[in-house]
């Protein structure tokens, strides 16, 4: 009994009637590949191109909602005429660059008006806003809220104050100026203090780590000419060796 010819043909709406046939392009020529290559992978390519498309669309529209942001920040920045509205600017704006820089006026403000407890305080929140700051001149104004926060808080006799000096004296990164006038506050005030080994510590390290030429070499100078001893640094006597009566 002949087989039914119909049980071996697919049905007419069999999706087996779109397969295309490698073999049918064997000798196919450069337009009839592409034809192919876009029937095969055209689902993909529409799919992929689409997602590189709107990353593209996104990171732009991201990049200028940045910039207008940022010109709207300046603006605002500018706009505060007082201590008032640069506090107000600076917690509406918290974590912003700008609202350090505000703070760090703020706080010059209050120290100049010797309300240093609160001066204190600003230089403190104006460090942490530049935190994150990148550029140069952003940099050294984190430097500098943290150097006089210290320099405030030794003014207030507050214990361990002048470990933030310390910090500053010993950043590599920090700019000359405000690492050298750290060093030397450390200096004078050890000399104050009757610390002469440490005193001598600091203007050794003066010498070793600012250039000849730094802006404070002079008070250097001025220091030594005091107690020249300064130049040559203390030893610290062994507690082994016995001391003449």
């Amino acid at each position: 009994m002949a087989e039914d010819s119909s049980k071996q043909r697919p049905p007419n709406d069999d999706d087996r009637n779109l397969v295309v046939v490698d073999e049918d392009f064997i000798h196919a020529d450069a337009e009839d590949k592409l034809w192919l290559f876009w029937q095969r992978n055209q689902t993909i390519i529409i799919r992929g191109t689409t997602i590189v498309v709107v990353g593209i669309i996104g990171f732009l529209a991201f990049h200028f909602w940045q910039q207008a942001r940022q010109v709207s920040l300046g603006e605002s920045y500018i706009a505060c005429q007082d201590d008032v509205a640069r506090r107000a600017f600076a917690t509406a704006n918290a974590g912003e660059t700008l609202a350090g820089v505000a703070l760090l006026e703020v706080a010059d403000n209050l120290r100049k008006s010797n309300k240093l407890n609160e001066a204190a305080k600003a230089y403190d929140e104006a460090a942490l806003n530049l935190k994150d700051a990148v550029a140069p001149a952003l940099k050294a104004l984190t430097v500098r809220a943290k150097l006089y926060a210290a320099l405030t808080k030794v003014d207030l006799g507050q214990a361990g104050a002048e470990s933030g000096l310390v910090t500053v004296a010993e950043d590599p990164t920090a700019p000359e100026t405000l690492r050298g006038y750290a060093m030397i506050v450390l200096a004078n005030n050890a000399l104050t203090k009757g610390d002469n080994a440490s005193a001598a510590k600091w203007i050794n390290l003066m010498d070793k780590r600012l250039r000849p030429s730094n802006v404070w070499a002079g008070d250097k100078n001025w220091l030594v000419r005091s107690e020249p001893g300064l130049l040559t640094p203390i030893a610290s006597p062994n507690p082994e060796t016995p001391v003449s009566p």
